[in-house]
């Protein structure tokens, strides 16, 4: 199999097991890869694109959807009025925990089926694969 071809089917196979170990929370995975993406302290709209790759529109509405279930709130950036700081509620904080805590449960049930001499290995290899991806992200 083809490096390429090899990771469609990891992203595709990674998707399909990450809804189904957050099903109980019930959110899109859109939806949960931007609650995951907002620190505590917030972030502007416009670097929030940018990390999860999607345009302003389409984080508009996820935002939007978010904002009418309590978890974000929008507020105009101090430092420059026409854009706007996303920050988690009370609730959306709780609510990030819970999926940091599904998420953490997932790779531990998956990690744990690796052969214990092989961990180390397979976590610098992920480790440096996610460098690289990084990097091609920020020269793209």
């Amino acid at each position: 199999m083809e490096f390429g071809e090899l990771l469609k089917q990891f992203l595709i196979d990674l998707q399909s097991l990450f809804r189904t170990s957050t099903k109980k929370l019930n959110l899109t995975l859109p939806q949960i890869t931007l609650l995951s993406s907002i620190p505590i302290d917030g972030i502007d709209m416009s670097t929030l694109s940018k990390r999860i790759g999607v345009d302003n529109s389409t984080l508009t509405r996820l935002i939007d959807i978010l904002i009418k279930n309590n978890f974000v709130r929008k507020i105009k950036n101090p430092k420059d009025g026409r854009s706007f700081i996303i920050l988690l509620t009370v609730s959306g904080e709780k609510l990030q925990f819970k999926i940091e805590q599904q998420i953490d449960q997932f790779g531990s049930k998956i990690f744990s089926k690796i052969p214990i001499e092989d961990q180390d290995e397979v976590k610098e290899t992920l480790s440096t694969l996610h460098w690289l991806i990084s990097k091609h992200r920020l020269n793209s």
